[in-house]
């Protein structure tokens, strides 16, 4: 096994560090033992998933049986 060792993040942009530091936890959860708290992470995971996609519901529309998208008239100028 590789022994842990330090990267320089100061010197990316500050969006880089944050993508880099998320992949980071993103690796430390993947291969992380299971315990009792990862199981109620998950009920959340669970939670915010269902209320992600009420919102996308709520914002969801049907068009017209009738509707027929026209693409010549989508690009007139």
């Amino acid at each position: 096994m590789a022994k842990e060792k330090s990267i320089q993040i100061d010197n990316l942009p500050e969006a880089a560090q944050r993508e880099l530091l998320d992949f980071y936890e993103y690796l430390v959860d993947k291969y992380q033992e299971p315990v009792p708290e990862r199981k109620k992470k998950s009920g959340r995971l669970a939670a915010d998933k269902a209320r992600f996609f009420e919102h996308v519901h709520s914002l969801s529309f049907r068009l017209p049986k009738e509707y027929r998208f026209n693409r010549d008239a989508l690009h007139e100028r």
